[in-house]
C-alpha cells in the first residue's frame, strides 16, 4: 500500500471514530510513523485544522478550538443546551465542562489526575460555592471578565437562577450539570454511573495527560480557577497524588 493510501485509510478511521487503537489496526498505528505517512496526515492536520494526538496505544483526532467543521462553535453548544438558548447558556455549559476538568486533573503532581470519580452532588455544591463568591465579590469577577472575555458574573447569575436538585428542566441545576455531562458522554470522554457519579474514560485521561496539559496550559487553567476559591472537594484522590 502507498503511503498516500495508508495515510488517508488512517485518516478515515480517525474521522469516523475519532481514534485509532493500536490492538485493533496495529499496522495502520505502526504505519503512522513512517515519515511519508507522517508527511501526508501533517499536511492534512494544516489544511483542515485538526491535530492527531499519539499515545502509547492510541491515535486521537482533536480539532483545533476554531475549527467549525470537525468541531464545536458556540452555535452548537446552544442547540445542545435547548432550543432557543442564550449564549450565557452556552457559556455556562463551557464553564460547567472546565470545572469538571479542573476537578479531575488539577492536581500539581507528576500524574495530575485528582481523583477517580466525582459525585453530581459534590460539583454542584463547588458551583455553588464558586459562583456565590463571584456574586459575592463582584470587584474580583468582573478582572476575571477583562483578563479572560467572558461575563463571569451574568453566569454566576444565571447559575444562581436555577433551583437545586430538582430534575426535568434546564432551569434546575442538576440538569444544567447532567446536560453537560452528557455532551462529554457522547464524546466518549466520561461516564456516567446512576446519574450520581462521574468517571472519565481512557480517552479524556489520555488526551489531558498527553495533549491538554501541556504546561502552558497547566498554568493558564490554574490561574483561572485559583481566582475562584479554594477546591475543597475531595470524593476519592487518585492514589498517585
Amino acid at each position: 500500500m502507498s503511503a498516500t493510501a495508508t495515510a488517508f485509510k488512517i485518516f478515515k478511521i480517525l474521522l469516523a471514530q475519532g481514534q485509532l487503537d493500536r490492538s485493533t489496526d496495529s499496522d495502520l498505528f505502526l504505519d503512522f510513523r513512517q515519515p511519508q505517512v507522517r508527511g501526508i496526515l501533517a499536511d492534512l492536520e494544516e489544511e483542515l485544522e485538526f491535530t492527531i494526538v499519539e499515545t502509547p496505544g492510541t491515535l486521537y483526532l482533536v480539532p483545533n478550538a476554531d475549527n467549525d467543521l470537525l468541531g464545536f462553535v458556540t452555535k452548537d453548544l446552544r442547540e445542545w443546551v435547548a432550543k432557543g438558548a442564550r449564549l450565557a447558556d452556552a457559556f455556562l455549559l463551557c464553564y460547567i465542562i472546565m470545572f469538571m476538568l479542573y476537578l479531575f486533573y488539577g492536581g500539581k503532581n507528576i500524574n495530575p489526575k485528582q481523583r477517580d470519580f466525582l459525585r453530581v452532588s459534590t460539583l454542584i455544591e463547588e458551583l455553588d460555592n464558586r459562583f456565590g463568591l463571584a456574586l459575592h465579590d463582584r470587584a474580583e469577577a468582573e478582572l476575571l471578565d477583562e483578563q479572560y472575555g467572558i461575563n463571569f458574573v451574568k453566569i454566576a447569575e444565571l447559575w444562581d437562577s436555577k433551583k437545586s436538585f430538582e430534575e426535568g428542566s434546564r432551569k434546575h441545576k442538576i440538569s444544567t450539570v447532567l446536560n453537560a455531562c452528557r455532551l462529554l458522554e457522547r464524546e466518549k470522554l466520561i461516564y456516567l454511573v446512576d446519574d450520581k457519579e462521574i468517571r472519565t474514560t481512557k480517552k479524556l485521561d489520555d488526551l489531558m495527560l498527553h495533549y491538554y496539559l501541556q504546561e502552558s496550559r497547566v498554568d493558564e487553567i490554574r490561574r483561572f480557577f485559583a481566582q475562584g476559591g479554594d477546591t475543597g472537594a475531595q470524593d476519592q484522590p487518585h492514589p498517585d497524588n
